[in-house]
């Protein structure tokens, strides 16, 4: 059985990588996101985060949906011209989240 500590563990030490102009990593726990807060994944390095997640802890992807957690990025310009624009805000996308389903070997989210 995947333990929250193992998800933890991978997290830290393939991706949370000391902060610019830094040699400090940012804390992780298991309700870090990887998709709002402070420390925001762009949509690319959330593709390679979520593939290697789904494939490193043989969790079936079925009913996950990236979008919801990264959605489609607006052309600058065109948001600037709109009043108040429809854009989908992303939802959070935890560390706990990813334990959970790595112990049930399937997304639970979506």
């Amino acid at each position: 059985m995947v333990t929250d500590d193992e998800v933890i563990e991978w997290y830290s030490d393939r991706f949370n990588k000391p902060v610019l102009f830094s040699k400090k990593q940012v804390p992780v726990t298991l309700d870090t996101s990887l998709s709002t807060g402070r420390y925001v994944w762009a949509s690319e390095a959330g593709a390679e985060i979520m593939g290697e997640y789904f494939q490193r802890f043989n969790v079936d992807p079925d009913g996950f949906t990236f979008e919801k957690y990264w959605p489609e990025e607006t052309f600058i310009l065109f948001a600037l011209c709109t009043c108040g624009g429809d854009d989908d805000e992303p939802q959070p996308l935890t560390l706990r989240m990813l334990a959970e389903s790595a112990r049930a070997g399937k997304w639970l989210y979506d």
